[in-house]
């Protein structure tokens, strides 16, 4: 049980973003006390099976989701879902759900932003990371100059984002990121390196992440303060899977 608090709310707004990105605003009074400026960081939603819905004993499943928004004023939090297909609960849910139905959240989670102490700057993710993506660069400075490199499924979700001036996106497609790849970290590699301190912020697939990590930790000798590398999902496995791939990973390192 987590001791954050939970919230029963109710969706309130359904749109597709992309033909793969589908935003969901949920609203509420039990968000009035939410948190401002977590952004970037994450909320639980817990889902009980269809099955044993009434059973007021039953362990929900939970899964973790960017907070894109959230409007005080409003009591609106904002999440985008990656759509491709519904085989987990969250993504099942998302697609059926409609305005009026309600859901139990906790949170938030710690927002994980990039470190805004360097001389420039390289955010790298799959859809799954482009929430987090685009709230990062939305906080970083009108002058700020890197790279920002991320995967979609096609050259529809190339969702418009606001990106600073000196900062250049590029889009790797990759319409079948559930099979062994390795296109992102090679865009990632093929980025010309730049002069003075570098602050990267990744997110990906499990084995991808380990690819990028190896790049900026290894071979490039980052200082750890200046990286925030994680995954958001394990190819082949179940979220529960994953979790306990990052556990031993992080006792690995």
């Amino acid at each position: 049980m987590t001791g954050r608090a939970i919230r029963n709310v109710t969706v309130k707004h359904k749109q597709w973003l992309t033909p793969h990105m589908l935003r969901i605003i949920l609203s509420g009074d039990a968000l009035s006390d939410f948190p401002t400026n977590f952004e970037s960081g994450y909320v639980k939603l817990r889902f009980l099976s269809h099955e044993l819905a009434s059973s007021m004993n039953e362990k929900p499943l939970v899964r973790s989701y960017t907070v894109r928004a959230f409007d005080q004023a409003e009591c609106e939090l904002t999440i985008d879902f990656v759509s491709h297909g519904d085989n987990g609960p969250a993504s099942a849910w998302a697609l059926a759900c409609s305005a009026g139905d309600k859901i139990n959240i906790d949170g938030p989670g710690a927002a994980k932003l990039i470190n805004m102490d360097a001389d420039w700057f390289f955010l790298a993710g799959d859809m799954t990371a482009l929430p987090a993506i685009s709230v990062n660069l939305e906080k970083l400075p009108p002058t700020t100059i890197g790279y920002a490199v991320i995967e979609v499924l096609s050259e529809e979700d190339k969702l418009p984002i606001y990106v600073p001036e000196g900062v250049s996106v590029h889009w790797v497609i990759n319409a079948h990121p559930d099979i062994p790849n390795t296109l992102l970290v090679d865009k990632v590699r093929s980025m010309p390196w730049q002069d003075g301190e570098v602050s990267v912020w990744v997110a990906s697939e499990f084995s991808t992440m380990k690819s990028c990590r190896q790049y900026f930790k290894i071979e490039r000798k980052l200082n750890k303060n200046n990286m925030y590398i994680s995954s958001y999902w394990k190819m082949g496995d179940t979220d529960e899977g994953h979790k306990k791939a990052k556990k031993i990973d992080a006792d690995l390192i």
